[in-house]
């Protein structure tokens, strides 16, 4: 009996390592590809993604473990030792409980992450990302392209220095006819945190800007001005009204959570943001013990020797449980009058509680 459980850990050890391997270089892949295209210095994007890794493990760690305990419970299974033990008298819940101990610490180590690294590595992520957006921005002002263009707003600079752009200049038109042009010797890359409603943003502080403003309507009028500092805000992403939350200690939350006002859209979206952070925290662990019993009970049902089917099956498992929290509570929840809570815990409870069947069934 002492060599079973021996042996099931050490394939699962290996597998989960194995599996780990696979989708943290993917999915930091991924993250590196959309930097580099945007002109950042491969070796600036490579100093950024080891202190990534430890964050994107959070995601990384749990679905390499349900796919190495679908893949190796169907491996015995197809290969009939499961029938095996059973004709021995051997419970098969003795193969699901020798992978126990790998969830617990997991869980365990991902519980103390949440609430202890998470906040941290997610704040230096805001402002790698920042960083590594002004590189990539000196790097198009080296290849003579616009800072930066959206609608009708163009930035450009003759040069770049440093965190500096030299020779800025800017023009915006509106539909209505409107024009604003502004021209700044100098302008340094600042990073703007903005309020509690607004995600971070990259900034340019202009110094001695000189600005020309033609307003529309049936008789143009031109207006203009010194400036002696100006400061524009550059949106790196879509608004967030939550990127903010998760960057704070859990401490700060439930401060937060306890004392700030609620009586407006603006308060109640940032109220939501802050829930959804405080219970996604509390979630995860949960969510590892839910993938375990899950995939265990799954394997011991029907797992077969196929890996590439084990592996979609744990993207679909963790992709299925995590997205409420991550996606719908921050797109859609944050704009109902609905506690974050019903977003978060229903999917890892519901899949705790397939796995839990599923292995009662089979003990």
């Amino acid at each position: 009996m002492r060599v079973l459980p021996r042996t099931v850990l050490r394939e699962s050890l290996a597998l989960v390592g194995f599996y780990a391997a696979v989708y943290l270089g993917l999915i930091l892949t991924g993250v590196a590809t959309p930097l580099i295209k945007q002109g950042a210095p491969i070796g600036a994007v490579l100093a950024f993604l080891p202190e990534q890794a430890v964050l994107l493990g959070m995601v990384a760690l749990p679905l390499a473990m349900v796919t190495a305990f679908l893949a190796a419970i169907g491996r015995m299974r197809e290969d009939g030792e499961l029938t095996a033990l059973q004709a021995a008298g051997v419970g098969t819940w003795q193969v699901a409980k020798a992978t126990l101990p790998v969830a617990l610490v997991l869980a365990l180590w991902i519980g103390l992450a949440a609430h202890l690294i998470l906040p941290a590595l997610t704040l230096r992520m805001f402002e790698g990302r920042s960083q590594l957006l002004r590189q990539a921005l000196a790097a198009q002002v080296e290849r003579r392209k616009p800072v930066f263009q959206q609608d009708q707003l163009v930035l450009a600079a003759h040069g770049a220095e440093e965190d500096r752009l030299l020779g800025l200049f800017g023009v915006q038109i509106d539909p209505q006819g409107g024009m604003a042009a502004v021209y700044a010797p100098e302008a340094r890359w600042v990073v703007d945190p903005g309020d509690d409603d607004e995600a971070p943003a990259l900034g340019l502080e202009m110094r001695s800007a000189r600005m020309v403003v033609r307003e529309a309507g049936t008789e143009p009028r031109i207006a203009t001005a010194v400036l002696p500092n100006w400061s524009v805000r550059i949106p790196t992403a879509r608004r967030n009204y939550s990127d903010k939350a998760d960057a704070l200690s859990t401490a700060e939350l439930l401060r937060r959570i306890r004392t700030a006002p609620e009586t407006n859209d603006r308060e109640h979206r940032t109220m939501r943001g802050y829930e959804r952070a405080w219970h996604t925290r509390l979630m995860l662990p949960v969510a590892v013990i839910a993938f375990w019993a899950f995939a265990c009970g799954l394997g011991l049902a029907a797992g077969r020797g196929n890996r590439m089917l084990a592996v979609c099956i744990g993207v679909v498992t963790v992709v299925a449980t995590l997205f409420p929290a991550m996606i719908l509570a921050k797109e859609i929840g944050e704009g109902l009058r609905i506690g974050s809570a019903v977003w978060v815990w229903p999917p890892p409870l519901i899949i705790g509680a397939l796995g839990g069947w599923l292995l009662w069934r089979h003990r």
